[in-house]
């Protein structure tokens, strides 16, 4: 019986050991991107259930279809779309090809464009790298239920956003709208800015030719294959599916309605798998 004992004591010490190890991995929090990324501001996006209405393409005008979004684990979501500056880091450190292409009337502080899905995806697997944590794009999902603060998308919620979109395109008698540097376009209740606007942003989301394809349920893991499909969600002020080497759509031959006038993206840390049982 003492030596059960003394066995039983050691395993059960070895076990808080063990878990004291994992702890303090996970509660030690994300990594300081500083000094990685500087600028870059994440906020804790918690789980919940909504309605989401989708906008899609159709020959004899608008047609909608509405399911019910789960958003099963917590996750962060940057605040404002990645910038010209952080792109060009990224470049300096050999993680992205290119420096961004940036018009004239841009500083660094603008969301960087011209950004091609397999570009964006590049961006996250060098900062999960160079960071230690895991940060990919969000899934359409993550991104409308971020966006609009956990309410529900409704046929209202798209057309007074087209609408606002058209307004605007109207008074300044163009159809291309100038980006503007990050915070510019406001903040929802959730401290997220610039949801909405002339940038419009990758999301993980494919787009097949097949609504049965469309609507299959597909793992993070399986939207974050980069050879999944040909054609990804890009989300904003409207809904597009654009193929996923290009950056830029002027023809609005992808668009449910208008020209994808800019393609940026921002970026989601997932959050540990310790936290998500604390």
């Amino acid at each position: 019986m003492p030596k059960l004992s003394t066995l039983m004591t050691g395993l059960i010490a070895l076990s808080v050991l063990a878990l004291g190890a994992v702890g303090w991995l996970e509660l030690r929090g994300p990594t300081d991107t500083t000094s990685i990324l500087p600028g870059l501001e994440m906020q804790e996006v918690t789980t919940g259930d909504y309605n989401l209405t989708i906008l899609v393409p159709d020959s004899f005008g608008r047609k909608y279809f509405s399911k019910p979004a789960h958003i099963d684990q917590p996750f962060y979501i940057s605040r404002f779309e990645i910038t010209i500056d952080q792109w060009d880091k990224c470049v300096a450190e050999g993680g992205c090809i290119y420096l961004a292409k940036r018009r004239p009337y841009q500083t660094g502080n603008h969301p960087v464009t011209r950004i091609s899905w397999f570009d964006a995806y590049n961006f996250t697997q060098w900062l999960s790298k160079t960071t230690g944590d895991t940060y990919r794009l969000p899934t359409e999902e993550e991104w409308a239920f971020a966006a609009f603060g956990g309410e529900d998308v409704t046929r209202d919620t798209i057309d007074d956003l087209i609408r606002q979109r058209q307004m605007v395109q109207t008074a300044t008698l163009s159809r291309f709208r100038k980006t503007l540097e990050i915070g510019a376009n406001g903040e929802n209740m959730w401290s997220i800015a610039d949801m909405t606007g002339s940038v419009w942003e990758w999301t993980l989301t494919c787009w097949f030719s097949s609504d049965e394809e469309n609507k299959r349920p597909r793992t993070i893991e399986q939207l974050s294959n980069p050879g999944l499909c040909a054609n990804r969600i890009v989300q904003g002020d409207e809904r597009a599916h654009v193929p996923y080497f290009v950056d830029k759509v002027y023809t609005g031959g992808c668009g449910t309605g208008a020209p994808v006038d800019h393609i940026g993206f921002r970026v989601v840390r997932e959050t540990k798998t310790l936290r998500q049982f604390l």
